[in-house]
């Protein structure tokens, strides 16, 4: 059985600085784009060896226009 979950952009980026500070302990480390491109890429590849499809929502990232 394989199952689909969306995240939105904003959502999985808070979640993946929030694993890296706790595993981390506190220590200051600036996370590059690169750095964290290569987390986010092991999370979906972890899920999908699951059989569970981890999508990711872009558009949710920029408010709309109409809104400003």
């Amino acid at each position: 059985m394989n199952r689909k979950i969306i995240i939105r952009s904003e959502n999985f980026d808070r979640e993946i600085f929030s694993f890296l500070a706790e595993i981390g302990a506190d220590t200051p480390i600036h996370w590059d784009f690169q750095s964290l491109t290569l987390v986010k890429d092991a999370v979906i590849e972890a899920f999908e060896k699951k059989g569970v499809i981890l999508e990711v929502d872009e558009q949710s990232r920029f408010p709309s226009l109409s809104l400003l």
